[in-house]
């Protein structure tokens, strides 16, 4: 949705749009983008119960109105301070397009909202886009990027196709024997595959996943590097697993997202539907007992440092926003946020002094162009550029 300059009169119909229950979907984001705050458990909150949140909710509203009212509106900007004593920390909201960033600073006890124009592109630095390698059994390596739908080759009685979803699918048509395939995404790209079971595979940027064309055995086993989101088809007998680093994952059939990049803290494990069992692994080896079974709405954190796998309530919405279209941040510091901005748009990040510790709640839509992330990092407070595919963080 692209907002560029919203008057008074058109934010009160909106608001009057919401009250009624005639907002679309759209402008029911953009006013949520005020309230979310209340949905995260700060410690401010932990001694409000609902009807006190619901106060706060309707004060602040009628604040933005008397606001709007009462100032002059900027030509590309509309300031909302909103001062309320319940709370320690304060928030800054930001939409630009169709990006909206919530910063939380413990710091000044205000809330503003910018509503600006997004500006043309000015750097060769575009959105990431479906890009892989795929390197079959004998080690003949097809780039996937711009090949046309229908048949990309035959092995050892499995034939791979691009279907016309532009997923790469797997289907046995005779005796197959079992070889292994590594299919691999880059900084900057993206892939959808369906394994020859049926299981379904999102690959994030600077990904991998390696597994046989043909399941044999009693088990299902593939490895990630990377990130990946998984369907995975259901075959009692045949249990499936999934290895990383500091991990493996069993599931029968379910949803789940494995994030287990090299820069990250920890492998992250978020279960959205069925059952999984995620057991630790040191030296190659897997621990035994030491293993959590994750029920739907949790996330398992595992990693080299630390001796027990930790269990926590997930935020299922910001563990697949990737797989979605969009990148969401739940009180993430502007490190976290890098990281998955050099991962999609293929850039470097230098930082330059020490970052301070402000924490960032949003999503930005992942089909924005690098300057739309550059411009709400500014208006975030965050001295931010760029030189040709580097972007400069300075404090």
């Amino acid at each position: 949705m692209a907002w560029l300059i919203m008057d008074k009169k058109e934010f009160l119909e909106l608001l009057n749009k919401y009250n009624a229950g005639l907002a679309n979907a759209e402008e029911v984001a953009f006013l949520d983008a005020y309230y979310n705050l209340f949905d995260h458990e700060d410690e401010a909150f932990l001694n409000l119960n609902q009807a006190e949140k619901e106060n706060i909710k309707n004060e602040i509203s009628q604040s933005i109105k008397q606001q709007l009212l009462q100032e002059q509106i900027e030509e590309k900007r509309i300031p909302l301070l909103v001062k309320y004593k319940w709370l320690a920390a304060a928030a800054v909201f930001v939409l630009i397009g169709s990006i909206t960033l919530l910063l939380l600073n413990n710091q000044n006890p205000t809330d503003q909202i910018a509503i600006v124009k997004p500006k043309a592109s000015k750097h060769n630095v575009e959105p990431g886009s479906n890009k892989a390698v795929l390197t079959l059994a004998n080690g003949k390596q097809i780039t996937l990027n711009d090949k046309a739908n229908g048949v990309l080759t035959k092995q050892a009685g499995v034939v791979i196709t691009k279907n016309k979803d532009g997923q790469l699918q797997y289907q046995i048509t005779s005796e197959a024997t079992a070889g292994i395939n590594t299919i691999s995404t880059p900084r900057g790209g993206q892939y959808q595959l369906i394994l020859v079971d049926g299981t379904k595979v999102w690959l994030n940027a600077a990904s991998a996943i390696t597994f046989p064309t043909k399941f044999n055995g009693n088990e299902r086993r593939v490895e990630i590097v990377g990130e990946a989101y998984f369907e995975v088809a259901k075959n009692v007998g045949q249990p499936f697993k999934v290895k990383s680093k500091n991990q493996v994952i069993e599931v029968l059939g379910t949803h789940f997202n494995v994030n287990t990049y090299d820069d990250e803290v920890a492998d992250k494990t978020t279960l959205l539907e069925g059952s999984v069992k995620v057991s630790k692994v040191t030296n190659g080896e897997v621990l035994r007992g030491n293993s959590k079974v994750l029920k739907p709405g949790q996330q398992a954190s595992v990693s080299a440092d630390q001796s027990q796998i930790s269990v926590e309530i997930a935020d299922e919405d910001e563990a697949v926003a990737w797989k979605n279209g969009y990148f969401k941040f739940n009180k993430a510091d502007i490190q976290t946020i890098m990281r998955q901005v050099s991962r999609w748009y293929n850039v470097d990040v230098e930082y330059k002094g020490e970052m301070n510790k402000d924490l960032f709640v949003g999503k930005i839509n992942r089909s924005e162009h690098v300057e739309e992330v550059l411009n709400i990092l500014q208006r975030s407070k965050i001295n931010v550029a760029i030189k040709g595919r580097t972007i400069i963080i300075s404090n």
